[in-house]
């Protein structure tokens, strides 16, 4: 059911809880070249699809399974949805199968496994059987060689079975499916207390859900055509010896049948097999899809994710066409927003900041005091308090050791006078460090207000859909919160008058609490990840909050990844697969040495924690040494050393930095 009309419409509810029925009509498309390309229904090579929670993966797969298709043509015949689908998929979550059943202590860990790949093949079986019964019976008129499938597999079931060589159609077929899956549980209810398995197993790993795939070639033509498909969701929840057990399926399936297997992106425990412990391949026996890759780089997202927020309101109150998402939430007017939020000069930090770092410079003509007031007063008298900012950032990073400080000033001066004093500023270079760090100076004015609701602001439709980092259940979170919090002040998100800023950003805030502290542990190991990834944004915050901000959007960083210790290497990897970090898989080359550092950024999710910005524009370049005090627990206590580093660095920009910070880069 849909949420009642009383409660929250965003609140996150699992695709894996929802009806055949709500997958389809919760449904927005998505654009069928771009499905395909996940799918790939035509092919026969076996795939994972890999992201992280709420990116999609099981309402993608469900959709395009068999049984939700016939909720959604339930006037079509079974062969013209298979046609229309592209293949006959079949979708089975791991989860439903109890699996841990299978890992008992007693008793030999063979024996579990065969067991184990067994109940697997009968519950796929079953799902296939179900699909084809319904399109025998919704198909008049065509031929349909039960015989034929049932003979593809007999060659594969032990002369013992008795009842399996009596079969002769796909009804007792069915039946059998059914018969062995309840001895299973049989059995193991007994072993609970035995501690062994007696049961004598049907066939061995492979031979029941591939041949049937071969068989349905032989029982209508249209199969000679389209594939079967057997989809395994959330495969993180297998054991390693279970995965054994799937991965030699896929070694096996030779064309016969593929799989697309789902899960977060740690799920994969091993690629070895069952046999003699070969490894399946990436490229060979299997192709990866990251479906957080396609998301964030899907140009198109931002209309998705409005039809997503209407259809899911429309859902409870039946009102989609006069919900639009984008006219609903206020953007952040700046120009307000800094007025509000100015703080007198005399009182400013960063006068202050810059006064500190002239006195304890080296450059020589800063060390007159009457030179930086002279500077200061060029800089900032007459102009509003963001261009005050800007004006003293550009002189930071302009002023060379051999360069009179007024004249550089003066120069400054007169470009933002000329930038201000045009209705459309025409393109220059003092208009280009305005669009770069024009939210950054704001930011920092308003952590530096004294009002006591002088939150970071994170505001806007579009805002909210690039803080989700394109993953659906972390709009539908940050969505949530503000619902909530609209809801407790009285504010009618359907009404016309829009969400205020101050709404959203407090959501914006409450949405990163729980995506850090809730919605990532996992135990001891997301905890350490949390601690690599909160000492990250201590670096990414120092940054933007510093006098002499980088040339670069504080989000992403870039390293040489030969530098990581392994540790520091196997800990990054637990931040990228708990969605706190995320991979930028293109990297940049080093412009000292021209190889690849890798790159990662902050996921915009948490952004709001921090008062950190929501996009990324290139990356601040850090060490090795820097990049382990994040990540190997055994240098963490080195962190708060270097950062101190960092921060002279970005606060000192008139003293010689330090040999151990690499200077950050936009490209």
């Amino acid at each position: 059911m849909y949420p009642a009309d009383d409660s929250n419409p965003f609140a996150p509810i699992r695709a894996s809880d929802y009806t055949d029925k709500q997958i389809n009509e919760l449904w927005v498309d998505v654009g069928g070249a771009r499905m395909a390309t996940i799918l790939e229904p035509r092919s026969l090579g076996s795939k994972y699809i890999l992201g992280s929670k709420g990116s999609g993966k099981t309402h993608l797969l469900r959709y395009q399974s068999y049984h939700v298709a016939r909720q959604r043509w339930s006037n079509r015949g079974g062969l013209a949805i298979v046609e229309n689908a592209g293949c006959l998929a079949v979708f089975l979550r791991t989860t439903n199968m109890d699996a841990p059943r299978f890992e008992m202590a007693s008793g030999s860990a063979a024996a579990w496994q065969q067991l184990f790949s067994v109940h697997l093949e009968l519950r796929l079986a079953e799902l296939v059987l179900d699909a084809l019964l319904d399109i025998k019976g919704t198909s008049p008129g065509e031929q349909f060689d039960d015989a034929a499938l049932i003979g593809a597999i007999a060659k594969n079931i032990g002369i013992s079975d008795a009842a399996f060589h009596c079969i002769e159609n796909l009804e007792n077929l069915q039946a059998w499916t059914r018969q062995w899956l309840e001895k299973i549980d049989d059995a193991i209810n007994a072993a609970a207390f035995s501690g062994k398995i007696d049961l004598y197993l049907p066939f061995s790993i492979g031979g029941l859900c591939l041949p049937l795939g071969a068989g349905l070639k032989k029982w209508h033509s249209t199969f000679e055509r389209f594939h079967l498909i057997y989809v395994l969701d959330e495969i993180e929840n297998l054991a390693t010896r279970q995965q054994e057990v799937v991965n030699t399926l896929l070694r096996y399936a030779e064309g016969r049948a593929t799989f697309r297997l789902t899960g977060r992106l740690y799920a994969r425990k091993t690629l070895a097999t069952v046999s003699q412990g070969e490894e399946n391949r990436e490229g060979s026996e299997f192709s990866v899809i990251r479906l957080d890759e396609i998301l964030r780089s899907w140009s198109n997202y931002s209309e998705f994710a409005r039809k997503f927020v209407s259809k899911r309101i429309s859902g409870a109150h039946g009102s989609a066409s006069a919900f639009e998402p984008r006219e609903t939430f206020e953007d952040i007017d700046l120009e307000k927003y800094v007025e509000r939020f100015s703080t007198p000069l005399a009182d400013s930090r960063f006068i202050k900041l810059f006064r500190d770092a002239a006195a304890k410079g080296t450059h020589p003509k800063l060390l007159d005091t009457r030179v930086v007031e002279a500077v200061v007063e060029k800089l900032t008298r007459d102009f509003p308090p963001l261009f005050q900012r800007i004006n003293i950032l550009l002189f930071c990073k302009k002023l060379a050791r051999t360069s009179n400080p007024e004249t550089v000033a003066d120069r400054i001066k007169g470009d933002c006078s000329k930038y201000l004093e045009q209705p459309k500023p025409e393109k220059s270079s003092y208009r280009t460090a305005v669009g770069h760090w024009k939210l950054d100076i704001f930011a920092q004015l308003c952590r530096e207000s004294k009002k006591r609701d002088a939150l970071v602001p994170y505001a806007g439709f579009h805002t909210l859909v690039e803080m989700s980092s394109h993953n659906p259940r972390n709009l539908l979170v940050l969505l949530a919160k503000v619902y909530e919090i609209a809801n407790f002040k009285e504010v009618d998100l359907r009404s016309e008058n829009k969400v205020p800023v101050e709404i959203q950003s407090e959501a914006a805030f409450e949405g990163a609490r729980f995506a850090f502290e809730s919605d990532s542990n996992y135990g001891k190991k997301s905890d350490l990840a949390r601690e690599a990834t909160r000492r990250l944004a201590e670096v990414l915050r120092t940054a933007r909050y510093a006098l002499n901000i980088p040339e670069v959007s504080p989000l992403a960083v870039s390293f040489n990844n030969d530098e990581l210790t392994p540790d520091g290497r196997q800990m990054l990897e637990s931040a990228i697969n708990y969605s706190l970090v995320h991979e930028i898989y293109e990297g940049r080359v080093d412009r000292n040495n021209q190889l690849i550092r890798r790159k990662i950024q902050l996921s915009p999710m948490l952004s709001a924690r921090w008062g950190l910005p929501i996009a990324r524009r290139g990356d601040i370049s850090l060490s090795g040494d820097v990049m382990n005090s994040i990540f190997d627990q055994k240098f963490k206590d080195a962190f708060e050393h270097l950062l101190r580093q960092l921060h002279a660095r970005w606060n000192f920009p008139f003293t010689p930095p330090s040999k151990d910070v690499r200077q950050e880069a936009l490209f």
